[in-house]
């Protein structure tokens, strides 16, 4: 449960980083924002993490072959797009029309590669440390 919650908050924090870079992008159409659009912002962010953190998560016995692996990775995007989506119209951040629809599905793409890039640079970071550390290890040997 701890690894889970800690996977969590850090999805919570890399997607709710994407999404308000995509609001920022979307903004210059707008004349005003709404104050009460930060707790939904909030709220998607706690939605999409919580598919997120579980899909990154699951740890199955086997490895996944390649065409699994893209397929559950379909998955999740439809999954984030039904959120967003649902959330989108109950909060009347767009019209649901087939324009309504791709704006969604190119916002949410736009979050899920910022996203991406935000955990390859952690990860990689992560790496480089562990890498330094086990060869000053095997120095100390």
């Amino acid at each position: 449960m701890r690894a889970f919650l800690s996977e969590f908050l850090k999805w919570f924090l890399i997607i709710n980083t994407g999404i308000m870079v995509i609001v920022w992008i979307n903004i210059f159409k707008y004349d005003t924002i709404w104050t009460a659009i930060i707790p939904q912002i909030f709220g998607a962010s706690f939605l999409t993490s919580l598919v997120t953190a579980a899909y990154f998560s699951y740890n199955p016995r086997k490895p996944i072959s390649v065409p699994v692996r893209i397929l559950l990775t379909i998955a999740h995007y439809l999954i984030l797009c039904v959120i967003i989506m649902t959330l989108g119209t109950r909060f009347n951040w767009f019209e649901l029309t087939l324009q309504g629809g791709l704006a969604v599905t190119l916002s949410v793409a736009g979050v899920y590669i910022i996203s991406a890039v935000i955990s390859y640079m952690l990860s990689k970071g992560e790496a480089d440390e562990m890498t330094d550390a086990l060869k000053k290890y095997k120095e100390e040997d």
